[in-house]
């Protein structure tokens, strides 16, 4: 069964929390991730199963998946200075894999790829204590050809399907976004105004809206990350949002998102 929705920023600076940041925006987007930690521990998950996408960490040019579920008993990974390691929801990930292929979807699985830190950030401010075992789900947000939002959306539909089937409490949190341009001249120029759109579309229960945007505005807006986004909103369906925060910095637009169901 489906218990719990989110959607929270990785950025990387959160973690590292280098001297460019402003301490106090950082903190404030801590404040709201706390905020999903309680939400959590309330819940009472069995599992998180956990939209990313992969920093051509996890997946390189020998094989760019457009959706993958990691399987197998754990997964595991580093980031600078932290050394990671999560047990895996194996019977749920099975599941996923399995009814997702008898609903169309050709999905690539893994029991051994490296799990990229726009998994590993959220979850390190935001798992409960007692832990919980994960599900990675990943969608290909850097490497064309990315799947399209269409198609994303329609893959969310289908994993809401499924994880409501199932006996297990489930959460699902997307990793990502919003704004940002990493590595071009457009890194100190995101785009705010189009993020704050775009949450006024979900705090009115308008997802299904961003399946119709297409792979070049994401592009364009600095948004490519909503992919897993937009997988979430077609698991959510015409749920309304509340929007924790969300804090532009210098270079990224950070949000920290609930759905509550």
């Amino acid at each position: 069964m489906l218990v719990g929705a989110f959607a929270c920023a990785h950025t990387p600076q959160l973690l590292a929390r280098p001297a460019t940041e402003d301490r106090d925006l950082v903190l404030r987007v801590h404040a709201a991730f706390a905020r999903v930690k309680r939400r959590l521990e309330t819940l009472r998950p069995d599992a998180i199963a956990m939209i990313a996408g992969d920093h051509v960490e996890a997946f390189f040019l020998d094989a760019v998946p457009a959706l993958a579920v990691y399987v197998g008993s754990e997964c595991a990974g580093t980031f600078g200075r932290y050394r990671y390691r999560f047990p895996i929801h194996e019977p749920l990930a099975r599941a996923i894999v399995e009814e997702g292929i008898e609903r169309g979807f050709d999905l690539f699985y893994t029991q051994n790829a490296p799990l990229d830190y726009a998994f590993y950030v959220p979850l390190h401010f935001t798992m409960p204590e007692a832990a919980v075992p994960i599900v990675p789900l990943h969608v290909n947000v850097y490497l064309p050809p990315q799947p399209t939002p269409k198609r994303c959306h329609e893959w969310g539909r289908a994993l809401g399907e499924i994880v409501r089937a199932r006996p297990e409490r489930v959460v699902l949190i997307a990793s990502g976004g919003m704004s940002h341009f990493p590595g071009t001249d457009r890194y100190a120029s995101p785009e705010f105004d189009y993020d704050r759109g775009l949450l006024e579309a979900l705090r009115a229960g308008r997802g299904r809206e961003l399946a119709a945007i297409t792979a070049e505005e994401l592009d364009k807006t600095g948004n490519i990350e909503l992919r897993t986004w937009i997988t979430l909103l077609g698991a959510v369906g015409a749920a309304k949002a509340d929007v924790y925060c969300y804090e532009p910095s210098w270079h990224h637009g950070n949000a920290v998102v609930e759905w509550p169901l």
